[in-house]
């Protein structure tokens, strides 16, 4: 699991109209209030994304209740981020388009509104003549207030994938003829892991299954993070067995420690020899060329593979390699938040520890030992 989480109060405030389960859940169409306010969030959330990218703070500040000190606050650190981000990596954001849904939506007077919803957001990159996207999919609990006649966000509570230090190491170019020292023993296998992630990745613009998680498993957002029992999904997909310390159970609704939880999952992963850790260090460490890593350790990363972040020593976060994208850059699939083909690096910073694992998936006969 991720260590972040979103507050009580997106359950408390949605418990009534909205299913703990929130990939499976099927909204009641919308009234005309609700309908409303769905496109002023629509408009305002486009409108902060878009101030974001261009560095215009006016039209930031105008999303805003003048008494939202915090929430600007969140946003202009956004805007660091990705500006300082883009410029170490010599990438340029060129624009974002968003989407979002409103499974939960609370009026409390006719000027204040309580709604949970799931933003998609794509963002469009270059590098040089080449250019991508890449997806994300978060989760907020907006209060919005109406100030003469039109609706602002008051309040903003979510876990920001892109709010870190400032302080980025620099770019290193990937090697664009290199290929990798390490092979997937099952290319089906793998392919599997690569391919169920890209189906339930979530709300990330690109995800398969509606922007749906996998509805016959537990969603631990809200309770510490999914991204560690997504990535125990991929693996079980692509034919990894459960054991009694790494199991889901569909009975109890909940997956074991080492099947949730960053840290367990890890540990599970070296000692049972279902992966190799290939490499750990910071990004300047693993990007850089080594004796043992001509091309970096970066490099040597396949689709199937895993990387776990490390931040003031603990292990808080598990992403899948899913390939590279046309800059380049190798790209992962995510939980908490959601990501699709989102750079590998993108929302950490100067002190984030990243473990390389080279995963030795089983043999594509269903009755071979995995």
């Amino acid at each position: 699991m991720n260590t972040h989480f979103l507050s009580a109060s997106l359950i408390i405030i949605n418990a009534a109209t909205f299913s703990p389960h929130f990939s499976a859940y099927q909204p009641a169409p919308l009234t005309p209030p609700e309908q409303a306010v769905k496109s002023a969030l629509q408009h305002l959330v486009t409108q902060e994304d878009h101030a974001i990218l261009t560095h215009n703070r006016q039209a930031l500040g105008q999303v805003f209740t003048p008494q939202a000190h915090a929430a600007l606050h969140e946003a202009t650190k956004r805007e660091a981020y990705l500006s300082a981000w883009a410029k170490s990596r010599q990438i340029a954001f060129k624009r974002v388009t968003v989407s979002l849904r409103t499974p939960g939506i609370q009026f409390r007077t006719n000027g204040l509104v309580h709604v949970f919803a799931i933003v998609s957001e794509r963002y469009q990159v270059q590098k040089g003549t080449l250019s991508d996207s890449f997806g994300l999919g978060i989760r907020h609990d907006y209060v919005l207030q109406s100030l003469h006649g039109q609706w602002r966000i008051a309040s903003d509570d979510f876990t920001d994938p892109l709010n870190q230090d400032t302080r980025i190491p620099g770019s290193v170019r990937p090697a664009d003829d290199f290929t990798p020292h390490y092979q997937a023993p099952s290319v089906r296998s793998h392919n599997l892991a690569v391919d169920y992630a890209n189906r339930y990745c979530g709300a990330a613009p690109g995800c398969g299954n509606g922007g749906r998680y996998n509805s016959h498993y537990i969603d631990y957002n809200g309770d510490g993070g999914d991204c560690t029992n997504f990535i125990s999904q991929a693996l079980a997909a692509a034919g990894f067995r459960q054991t009694p310390v790494w199991e889901y159970s569909a009975r109890l609704g909940e997956g074991s420690p080492a099947w949730a939880n960053a840290a367990r999952f890890k540990y599970f992963l070296e000692s049972t020899g279902r992966a190799t850790l290939m490499a750990q260090g910071r990004y300047s460490q693993l990007t850089q060329p080594t004796k043992r890593f001509p091309h970096g350790a970066v490099n040597n990363l396949v689709p199937g593979d895993l990387i776990s972040y490390i931040e003031h020593g603990r292990t808080v976060h598990t992403a899948i390699v899913v390939g590279t994208d046309r800059l380049g850059y190798l790209v992962v699939d995510t939980h908490t938040a959601d990501r699709y083909h989102v750079p590998w690096d993108l929302g950490w910073d100067r002190h984030t520890v990243y473990d390389f694992w080279h995963v030795h998936y089983p043999s594509p006969n269903p009755h071979a030992s995995s």
